[in-house]
């Protein structure tokens, strides 16, 4: 079986344009290609920074504008928001610090194929509040629990499952299979599917299959021609029922026919309209953190960015919702695409801080204060790895010889599935609250928002389904709560946590299945105690 024409000529190209020759049969199609690990290792360091600058520049409009009106152009300059360039040492974000810790893994049990219970002893050790959200959060307490990836990735298991995480926390794993995108995928399955199921499990995929291509892009066309091709080819990943191929196919169309280039605004409002204020392709926005919304917004940023870093991370800071996410991923992409040198031409500055405070959000590493330079040669040993190992390839003098892949980027052969779950938050008006009060700005809590109550404090909702579960938070404060369904009493359960001083959100206290489809009603009562109870939200079963 020969490869697929496109990736072919891409890679030949690819390989003519770095000075290398590659392996042809009489046709020119090609068995094999090139790549420099030396300048490799300087594309290593371009992610690391790219990653960097725009996760920090990112973050003063996260969450900021989550709907009409949104940040424009005329927000951003000097004096208003503007690019994070001096950051001495660059402090860890969830942008990056989750990379660092799987890298961090793939070094110390000298396996690229990390499995379930590593990663889950890897998180355990290093990855923890305060600093987690979502997904994460809701995964993490789950393998604290002893439930192994991918399970802690389920709709059953995780409410969070559509959120954003894991396309923020997964891309290495393209940078580190260069030019192989089926082996980026396998390499990024487990921690793909430790937070992300179905939809944002392809986004996150998306990402992962566009950085593995950047290596082997046409060089000899335009810097916006190659953002288009390396998403076209990661689009084929997408199952066409699934909400995202619909949010790429419109995002790309609305770019497409905007004669106005530089007016991304008027993309972005339509993908607000269509998305966010309109149930659209399955797609029903609940947070801002979604998966899908910010897979949506992220296109506005790559399209209209067309390959210029500053371009693209400025409209993606502009954007809305959770704007620092998208940021980071394309200027990590960026960084890799064109090299380390390249960052320091678009910003006319060659003295960047080379250092990397991991443990400025993360714990127990061995290196606290890293720097890009050692990451990326030890990102370098990784891959000699994986490209003998995994590829089939050969590693001579400083070039890896990788065959090239034989096969189309496969789409997952999964029929058009609904998650029958639907979360209910506490803030919700249909809630009976009797010394119970939903607390806002409670950021580790699904949609930032908590009850807590006290002494004798009671809750009631009414629902429609055939199974409930009830999430909250647990802490070294925590009481006891006694549930009931339909009036019956199914015991007491126990909100106390003493793992640590941060408590453990996103715990499911209680589930009931198999109840007879109709209306329901649970009630959740506090102990006679001044002790802390907490409803984070139900999962329900409709």
């Amino acid at each position: 079986m020969t490869a697929p024409k496109y990736f072919l000529f891409a890679a030949l190209i690819a390989n003519i344009a770095l000075g290398q020759i590659a392996d042809t049969s009489e046709n020119m199609e090609i068995t094999h290609y090139q790549i420099n690990r030396n300048e490799y290792k300087e594309k290593l360091r371009g992610f690391w920074l790219g990653s960097c600058i725009a996760n920090w520049t990112g973050l003063p409009t996260e969450n900021r504008r989550t709907d009409f009106p949104f940040f424009t152009d005329a927000d951003f300059g000097p004096g208003k928001y503007d690019y994070v360039l001096n950051e001495d040492p660059w402090g860890a974000d969830d942008d990056t610090d989750i990379e660092y810790v799987y890298q961090h893994a793939m070094e110390k049990y000298n396996n690229f194929m990390l499995t379930g219970e590593q990663i889950s002893t890897e998180w355990q050790k290093h990855i923890g509040l305060p600093t987690l959200w979502v997904s994460n959060l809701a995964a993490l307490g789950q393998m604290q629990n002893g439930v192994i990836p991918p399970d802690t990735s389920l709709p059953e298991n995780n409410p969070m499952w559509d959120m954003i995480d894991a396309q923020l926390t997964t891309e290495i794993f393209g940078a580190f299979a260069p030019g192989r995108p089926d082996i980026a995928l396998k390499l990024g399955n487990l921690p793909v599917r430790t937070t992300a199921y179905l939809h944002s499990q392809w986004a996150a995929e998306f990402y992962i299959i566009m950085y593995s291509l950047t290596s082997v892009v046409d060089r000899s066309i335009s810097r916006k021609d190659q953002i288009l091709w390396l998403a076209e080819q990661a689009r084929k990943r997408i199952p066409d029922w699934s909400y995202i191929a619909d949010m790429y196919d419109f995002a790309k169309t609305a770019y497409d026919v905007n004669p106005d280039k530089d007016n991304w605004e008027k993309t972005r409002d339509e993908i607000g309209r269509r998305y966010q204020h309109s149930v659209t392709a399955g797609y029903q926005y609940k947070y801002p953190w979604d998966s899908g919304i910010n897979f949506a917004a992220s296109l506005v940023s790559l399209f209209y960015g067309e390959g210029d870093y500053k371009k693209t991370i400025r409209i993606g800071a502009m954007c809305g919702w959770d704007s620092d996410n998208p940021t980071a991923t394309w200027g990590g992409l960026l960084g890799l695409l064109y090299g380390y040198q390249e960052l320091e031409i678009q910003f006319n500055k060659t003295d960047f801080a080379d250092t990397y405070d991991i443990a400025r959000t993360r714990f127990k590493l061995p290196i606290p204060l890293d720097n890009f330079t050692d990451m990326a040669e030890r990102g370098i040993d990784i891959i000699d790895d994986i490209v003998v190992k995994a590829m089939g390839g050969t590693i001579k003098g400083d070039k890896w010889i990788i065959p090239a892949m034989n096969s189309e980027i496969a789409v997952p052969l999964v029929q058009e599935t609904v998650v029958p779950w639907l979360t209910v938050e506490d803030n919700d008006p249909g809630w009976k609250f009797n010394g119970f009060e939903s607390h806002s700005e409670n950021w580790n809590a699904s949609g930032s928002t908590l009850a807590k109550g006290y002494a004798n404090c009671t809750a009631e909702l009414n629902f429609t389904g055939t199974a409930v579960q009830y999430y909250a938070y647990r802490s070294p404060v925590g009481g006891t709560v006694k549930i009931l369904i339909d009036g019956k009493s199914y015991g007491e359960f126990s909100l106390e946590n003493h793992a640590s001083i941060h408590g453990q959100y996103y715990v499911k206290i209680f589930e009931k299945l198999n109840l007879k489809y109709g209306n329901h009603s649970i009630q959740i009562i506090g102990d006679g105690n001044d002790s802390e109870k907490t409803i984070d939200m139900l999962s329900i079963l409709d």
